[in-house]
């Protein structure tokens, strides 16, 4: 959620690049974690920290390191909110090489916004850009907020499908389970389920069929 994107993004402020053959392990963490992995902190990070918060919050990942394919991410918006993405030009308009951020707000003279992002100065920090540097501001899509489709059918560890993604969503969306919503089956999500079933006093057995869908039913249509 929008909302957890910043407290995410905010708790890493003050992470910075370290000169030399070392590395800031957080950094490094980063990239590992969203499988943007360049073994170092002196690459150009901003999309991978955005992928990373993006991550945490459950959001829409652009899955890339290169900044501009933020623009292929959630939906353009023309009236930000704090926490939009933000997707600034570098060197060139036309270039290939950008920016990437979250927004916060315009400054009081309205020509400028505050942006809370990776690798600002080789750091996570909140500098200001001007508007003839922002290519796009982005309203990343919060899946957990639609209405779900609650699946029909069995499904247990093992399992990848559609149907999976969709079971794991409700269970994040119920605070069962965090992550990133894969398609795939597999011990969190099997641990997840147990926990519901446990809470919802059905059977317990990880696998998921009538009487969870019947829970959920309950819950999220009630």
């Amino acid at each position: 959620m929008l909302g957890d994107t910043l407290k995410i993004a905010f708790g890493e402020l003050g992470q910075k690049e370290i000169s030399g053959s070392a590395h800031n392990e957080r950094i490094l963490e980063y990239q590992e974690t969203t499988g943007l992995d360049f073994g170092n902190d002196e690459v150009a990070w901003c999309s991978i920290f955005a992928n990373w918060v993006a991550l945490q919050a459950n959001l829409e990942m652009s899955n890339s390191a290169m900044a501009r394919s933020w623009l292929k991410v959630g939906k353009k918006t023309d009236w930000p909110q704090p926490g939009d993405v933000v997707v600034f030009w570098r060197n060139d308009i036309n270039s290939l090489f950008g920016h990437v951020g979250f927004f916060l707000g315009y400054t009081k003279s309205g020509k400028s916004i505050y942006c809370l992002g990776g690798n600002q100065a080789d750091e996570v920090n909140i500098q200001t850009f001007t508007l003839d540097r922002i290519i796009e501001f982005r309203s990343l899509t919060d899946d957990l907020v639609e209405d779900l489709e609650i699946p029909t059918g069995y499904l247990r560890k093992g399992d990848s499908s559609d149907k999976v993604k969709l079971l794991q969503k409700i269970l994040m969306k119920l605070n069962y389970l965090t992550g990133n919503a894969d398609g795939v089956f597999g011990p969190k999500t099997e641990t997840a389920l147990v926990s519901f079933q446990t809470a919802n006093g059905i059977t317990i057995d990880g696998i998921y069929g009538s009487e969870s869908r019947t829970a959920f039913e309950g819950i999220l249509n009630g």
